[in-house]
């Protein structure tokens, strides 16, 4: 063997050698890539979901503040207010 073709021949292998440790610290970086995007994938269907049922919480207090019984509770509870022959007195802790 000749040092002209050995030479090339250790190029060729030093070339397929970084493009083998390339090809496989990609594909390392992508399924680490994958498993974060899985995990964060995971929490934003669980906020989501949390979201989702305050939502339908919120939906479900407008529908009860819609009736004339609603108006009265929510002006009681949430402004202090009282009916026609009623007095509010308020008592400090």
């Amino acid at each position: 063997m000749t040092k002209k073709r050995w030479l090339r021949e250790f190029a060729v292998m030093a070339i397929t050698v970084l493009a083998i440790y390339h090809a496989g610290r990609s594909i390392y970086n992508s399924v680490e890539r994958q498993m974060f995007l899985h995990s964060q994938s995971i929490a934003l269907r669980a906020s989501q979901q949390q979201n989702e049922d305050i939502n339908k919480d919120l939906r479900e207090g407008l529908a009860n503040y819609r009736t004339s019984n609603g108006i009265e509770k929510l002006a009681r509870e949430r402004l202090g207010l009282a009916g026609q022959d009623e007095i509010v007195v308020r008592i400090g802790k």
